[in-house]
């Protein structure tokens, strides 16, 4: 494998498109309204999306294969969300590669904790955030645990 962080740019639209349609699909399959709605947004919207929120993807070559976003918290903390790895490449450090690179970006822009939200249920996650330096300190609301880790 030959894995390549990227963090989009407004102008990089068209393949932020792919990597978010690839776990969209992934996740909710392309049946689902939601990968519909996904599909059908138009370029002026990807680039105010890749304006106001910092995205990454991972990529074995042309292919995505992971993706992980970045944005400042109320309290100025970063959060972390978006994650997805492809289920092929699960445990073969794509993840890493992609919460290191949240963690820079959270670290540049001041960010003392990086926050996230995960499924209770999702053991395999839960585990690998654990392994990363994250702690459960949290159940902010139905069905989610909230994670943290000092950056």
């Amino acid at each position: 494998m030959q894995l390549r962080v990227w963090r989009f740019g407004p102008d990089d639209w068209e393949q932020a498109r792919v990597a978010r349609l690839a776990s969209v699909r992934d996740g909710f399959g392309e049946d689902s309204d939601f990968y519909r709605e996904q599909a059908a947004l138009e370029p002026a919207a990807w680039r105010v999306v890749l304006t106001e929120h910092v995205r990454f993807a991972a990529f074995d070559g042309d292919r995505p294969v992971g993706t992980a976003c970045w944005r400042a918290g109320d309290d100025g903390d970063g959060l972390l969300y978006g994650m997805w790895v492809h289920p092929d490449l699960r445990g073969t450090g794509v993840a890493d590669a992609l919460v290191d690179a949240v963690t820079a970006v959270a670290r540049e822009n001041g960010s003392r904790t990086l926050s996230l939200k995960v499924e209770p249920d999702n053991a395999r996650a839960i585990a690998f955030y654990l392994r990363t330096g994250f702690v459960a300190d949290g159940v902010p609301g139905p069905g989610l645990t909230v994670m943290s880790r000092p950056v």
